[in-house]
Order: C-alpha cells, then sequence, then structure tokens
C-alpha cells in the first residue's frame, strides 16, 4: 500500500479511479483548515499521482499521529 497527502482540491477523478478509495466522500482529511487528504493506493505509480510525495504503511501512520490528523485532547 502507499499513500500521498495532497489538497483535497487536487484530487481528480482519475485519482479517484487509481486509488483504494471509491469517491472523495471516503477520503480522511486533516483537521486543520487546508483540507489535506490522504490517498492510499496498490500497485504502481499512475502517471496521475506524479509529482506528489508518496509514504508507506509506517511512514504514514506516523504522519497521522500528528497534530495536522489528531484533535487534541479536550481539557477538563
Amino acid at each position: 500500500m502507499k499513500y500521498m497527502i495532497i489538497l483535497y482540491n487536487e484530487v481528480t477523478d482519475e485519482m479517484i479511479d487509481n486509488a483504494i478509495e471509491t469517491s472523495r466522500d471516503t477520503l480522511r482529511h486533516s483537521i486543520q483548515g487546508d483540507d489535506k487528504v490522504i490517498l492510499k493506493y496498490s500497485g504502481d505509480d499512475f502517471e496521475c499521482f506524479d509529482g506528489h510525495t508518496k509514504y508507506n504503511h509506517s511512514e504514514i501512520l506516523e504522519i497521522v499521529h500528528g497534530e495536522d490528523w489528531v484533535a487534541p485532547e479536550e481539557e477538563i
């Protein structure tokens, strides 16, 4: 499995067609205001994914445990 983090407004129909996700509605969004999403796929790097940084599973796990992807604990 390979992963990319891109801006939601950069996601194309071709990317969705070549990704694991079945639609834009199933993409994981960041919690910050910049609307980054994670797109995952397997197999070859399709041309529509060119120019984007690719991550493996352990790399993306480290990223999604960061402040852009996990809401801070609410104060009691």
